[in-house]
């Protein structure tokens, strides 16, 4: 069963896009509250929990990444989904090393947002005292999901040819052509 997001929190230095999220969501039944500021959506998470979190990367004053253990501490159970219009595999690594739950491009359609968040709650991580085995890092299993992505983006894009693929990716041609095996591609 999908656990439903009821509230959320947007941070984001952007007036006119946190405005528009915010407005789009709560047309789909979706109490959102907003913050312009890393400092203000953390003081705003202290006093009232939320199902979603949504997290800007580039902000003027503190970035989303380094914000995101602070937010995965203060809401262990929200899924945190950070935003960029500057994404690549790196960030989406460390954003997910960090606390997130995933990354999204901007602009972002309040659909897919609240389906992806749905998602990641029903995929929710055990408590830690839930077993005595070692729980993977937070994002880990979707890690894979990302990586074949960007490299079925990749060869969309370049046409098919696994050399162009690569320099797109940034990674070299052998080691691409060691991924498709991997991935059955």
């Amino acid at each position: 069963m999908t656990r439903r997001i009821e509230t959320a929190l947007l941070v984001d230095d952007d007036d006119a896009f946190r405005t528009t999220l915010q407005g789009a969501l709560r047309r789909r039944g979706v109490v959102a509250r907003t913050a312009a500021t890393i400092d203000e959506g953390l003081v705003a998470l202290e006093y009232e929990p939320v199902d979603l979190v949504v997290i800007d990367y580039r902000m003027p004053r503190g970035d989303g990444l380094s914000a995101l253990a602070q937010y995965r501490k203060l809401q262990p159970e929200a899924a945190i989904v950070m935003l960029t219009g500057f994404g690549d595999i790196p960030l989406a690594v460390a954003a997910m090393r960090e606390g997130a739950d995933t990354l999204l491009s901007k602009p972002v359609d309040a659909d897919k947002l609240l389906r992806e968040a749905a998602s990641l709650r029903d995929r929710q991580r055990p408590p830690p005292s839930a077993s005595t085995a070692p729980t993977p890092p937070p994002g880990s299993l979707k890690l894979d999901d990302l990586e074949r992505e960007a490299i079925r983006a990749a060869l969309r894009e370049s046409g098919g040819v696994v050399a162009t693929a690569a320099k797109l990716l940034g990674i070299d041609r052998r080691t691409l052509q060691r991924k498709l095996k991997k991935l059955g591609g």
